[in-house]
């Protein structure tokens, strides 16, 4: 049974949205994520980093790895940045060995040793 996702937009500065995600990101929820990001970058202009703080997701499987490639997608076409704060290990791992790590993070790829732990 999955965890009903939340998202909570803030602006902790005009230039920047902090998106606090919690539950699980999978079939069931993983629409709502681009989706919101999508409504309200459409209607914040000022802001150039989206901030995705990814401490509460507690399950994602492809549908909400898909999720997360649309919201980078949403965010880049929009001119603005994507940022994958406070990510858990489970959640690295499945960006490594999908591939996306780099595309979703800006950040080299991990090892193969931290992607196996």
């Amino acid at each position: 049974m999955s965890s009903a996702l939340t998202c909570t937009w803030t602006s902790p500065r005009p230039d920047t949205a902090r998106v606090v995600v919690t539950g699980d990101l999978e079939y069931t929820t993983a629409a709502l994520l681009p989706k919101l990001i999508g409504d309200r970058l459409a209607a914040a202009s000022g802001v150039r980093d989206v901030r995705l703080d990814c401490e509460g997701i507690g399950f994602c499987d492809s549908s909400g790895l898909s999720a997360l490639l649309r919201v980078h997608t949403v965010v880049t076409d929009a001119g603005r940045r994507l940022h994958l704060d406070n990510r858990r290990p489970a959640l690295d791992r499945l960006l490594a060995l999908t591939g996306t790590f780099a595309h979703l993070t800006g950040e080299a790829p991990i090892s193969r040793a931290r992607a196996d732990s």
